[in-house]
């Protein structure tokens, strides 16, 4: 979600995109919505499947970076001021849901060794991101935070079981529960990320896996994402509670007070 902070008083003035690059063995993705500390509009989640494609399908790329524009953050979130023309219905609840899942489903398919690049603000979906890049690095001022249960929306689930086998289920229940900052200390205390590195550190993480073997990679990315692959099992019954999720009363209201800056009053229903 995005912080409250980044919205800006003109947010049309700025065009949201995924930047692709490429240096020599190294892929790099950025997400560039720097008004809105790289909020992700809708556009850009629809685009990020196909920018993964290309990194993926370039015989030249060995690894691939996910990053945000700037210092101040790597992902925000979604871009919480689209969801009153783009959530408002169930139709368009599930249009913008299936693209975002579907965005989200690509980082986890990439055949390529993949790396989130975390600086700053790492909130909702930023994080929804960043559990399914391979690695995750973050700077000393990275913060990370789910704060669903301050919008009234539900979070995949899918999202969530790849969330408690990184944290364990008590770390996982605690973010989702109490919806707090996490440092990047404390992040990596518990596993959501990998290390606190600076460029330099990763930059070296990123020419050693681009020097080893890729066929080693894809067979080893196969077998770990097979042995921690999602169970069909109670599918049915999370989908229907996130559904319950954007039909409440709460979650036009936790939409709203986002908006209008104030504390939100949910009741439930």
């Amino acid at each position: 979600m995005d912080v409250k902070s980044a919205v800006s008083s003109s947010p049309d003035a700025y065009a949201s995109c995924i930047k692709a690059s490429r240096n020599g063995p190294v892929g790099t993705l950025t997400l560039d919505n720097l008004p809105k500390h790289n909020a992700m509009s809708f556009d850009m989640w629809q685009d990020l499947p196909l920018r993964l494609r290309e990194l993926d399908e370039d015989p030249e790329i060995r690894v691939i970076v996910l990053q945000g524009a700037g210092e101040k953050a790597f992902a925000s979130g979604s871009d919480i001021s689209q969801f009153g023309e783009r959530r408002n219905t169930p139709e368009g609840v599930a249009l913008y849901n299936g693209t975002v899942e579907r965005a989200v489903a690509a980082l986890a398919t990439v055949r390529k060794p993949t790396i989130a690049r975390i600086r700053g603000y790492c909130f909702g979906g930023g994080v929804g991101m960043a559990l399914h890049c391979d690695l995750r690095y973050a700077t000393p001022d990275a913060t990370f935070c789910i704060p669903a249960g301050k919008v009234g929306v539900g979070y995949n689930e899918t999202w969530l079981q790849r969330l408690a086998w990184l944290v364990g289920p008590a770390n996982a229940k605690e973010i989702m529960l109490t919806a707090r900052r996490y440092k990047a200390d404390e992040a990596l205390r518990i596993g959501l990320i990998n290390d606190i590195a600076d460029d330099a550190q990763v930059e070296q993480t990123l020419q050693t896996i681009a020097g080893l073997a890729p066929l080693t990679h894809l067979a080893s990315k196969l077998a770990i994402d097979t042995a921690t692959a999602v169970s069909e099992r109670g599918r049915e019954a999370c989908q229907q509670a996130i559904r319950a999720c954007f039909a409440s009363k709460d979650y036009i209201e936790g939409r709203d007070a986002f908006t209008q800056k104030r504390t939100p009053r949910f009741t439930g229903t």
